[in-house]
C-alpha cells in the first residue's frame, strides 16, 4: 500500500507540473513506468475523484481534479453542507446542517434527505436540481422556507462529486442569505412607498437620475405640464414641461454639479447660498399657453447614496402666479 501511495504521489507531481494535462504515454515516460501500470493507477485516481479526464480527438488527457476535497469542503465556514449518495441518502453532514435539522447526527447519517428534511427544504425543487446536476455544471439555486414562523432565504449549490469507492454523489451547500434578502426586500418596499408618496403628493414633482433620465413624475406634475407619466418615464423630456425648445432644467444643472451656472439659465435668480442639505432654488417667468405669464419657483433636493455620491435629484415646482 505504501508503494502504491508513493507511485500515486509521483504521478500527481508530474501532473502538477503540467496543468494542461498529459496522456498515458507522456505520464508513463515522465515517471518511468509501464503504460499498463500507469493505466491502473490512473483508473484508481479518476474513480476516487483525484483526476479529471478531457478528450482531445481519440486521446485522453489526465489532469489533477480542481474540486475541493469533501472533508475540507464540509468543514468550511458557517454554511450548511450535506453529501448524498446516488440513493439520496445522507453520507456526510456538517454541524450547521445538523443544528438546522434539529436531530442527532447518528439519526441523520444514512437517512434519505427528503424523508429527513421534507418539512424544512423545498423537496420538489431540489429533485429537479439534483437531476440537472447529474449532467450539468455546478449551479446556484435560491429558495425561501419558513421555520418557526420565520422566513429564511438560502442560496443552494449542488456539486457533483465522487466517493472514495468511485460511486457518484452530490454535495449540497446551503448559504443563509436571509439578511441580504431582507435588506433587498426592505429596499424594494421603501422604493414602492416612495413612489406612492411621490405620485400622490399635491406638489408637482419629478425625479431624474445621474444620467438625466426621468425616474418619477407625479400626478400633480402631469396636471401642471400636460405630460403623462408613462410617456416621459425613462426619457430626458423634462424640459418639455416648461420650455418650447430643449434646455436644462434646474435639476439637470444640479446633477451635473454646475450650480455656478444656474444664473446663466435662470437670470432672475441670485447666486446659490451654500447649504449642507444640497438644496437649490430658482425662479423664472414663462409664457402660458393661451396667453399671459406664469411664474415658477423650482426647488431641487439632491439624493445621495451611503458614500455621499449624488445619484438623483428631486425637483419640486411651485406656480407662484398666473396672469
Amino acid at each position: 500500500m505504501e508503494d502504491e501511495d508513493n507511485e500515486i504521489d509521483r504521478i500527481k507531481e508530474v501532473l502538477r507540473s503540467n496543468p494542461r494535462g498529459m496522456n498515458i504515454k507522456e505520464i508513463s515516460s515522465a515517471v518511468v513506468m509501464s503504460r499498463n501500470s500507469i493505466a491502473k493507477y490512473l483508473d484508481v485516481m479518476t474513480a476516487t475523484g483525484q483526476l479529471e479526464v478531457r478528450y482531445v480527438g481519440n486521446a485522453k488527457l489526465f489532469y489533477l481534479a480542481k474540486r475541493v476535497p469533501l472533508e475540507s469542503m464540509i468543514s468550511m465556514g458557517p454554511d450548511m453542507i450535506a453529501v448524498v449518495d446516488k440513493d439520496l441518502r445522507i453520507a456526510q453532514a456538517n454541524s450547521p446542517f445538523v443544528d438546522f435539522v434539529g436531530a442527532p447526527k447518528d439519526h441523520i447519517i444514512g437517512a434519505r434527505l427528503f424523508d429527513l428534511a421534507a418539512a424544512l427544504l423545498p423537496v420538489e425543487q431540489m429533485m429537479g436540481w439534483l437531476q440537472q446536476e447529474k449532467s450539468g455544471p455546478d449551479a446556484h439555486h435560491e429558495f425561501r422556507i419558513k421555520k418557526n414562523d420565520k422566513e429564511m432565504y438560502f442560496n443552494a449549490l449542488c456539486i457533483p462529486t465522487l466517493f472514495e469507492d468511485g460511486d457518484a454523489g452530490v454535495a449540497l451547500r446551503f448559504e443563509n442569505i436571509s439578511g441580504q434578502k431582507q435588506a433587498e426586500l426592505s429596499s424594494e418596499e421603501s422604493h414602492r412607498l416612495f413612489e406612492a408618496v411621490l405620485y400622490a403628493s399635491p406638489v408637482p414633482m419629478f425625479v431624474i437620475g445621474r444620467d438625466h433620465h426621468i425616474l418619477g413624475w407625479n400626478l400633480a406634475m402631469e396636471k401642471i405640464s400636460g405630460l403623462k407619466s408613462p410617456g416621459v418615464l425613462g426619457t430626458r423630456r423634462q424640459w418639455q414641461a416648461f420650455y418650447p425648445a430643449e434646455r436644462p432644467c434646474l435639476s439637470d444643472l444640479v446633477v451635473d454639479e454646475v450650480a455656478d451656472r444656474i444664473t446663466d439659465w435662470f437670470p432672475e435668480t441670485g447666486p446659490q447660498p451654500e447649504n449642507p442639505e444640497g438644496t437649490f432654488t430658482a425662479e423664472e417667468v414663462q409664457s402660458a399657453p393661451g396667453g399671459g405669464n406664469r411664474r415658477f419657483r423650482h426647488t431641487v433636493t439632491t439624493v445621495t447614496n451611503k458614500d455621499g455620491t449624488l445619484i438623483a435629484a428631486v425637483e419640486r415646482v411651485e406656480e407662484i402666479f398666473h396672469t
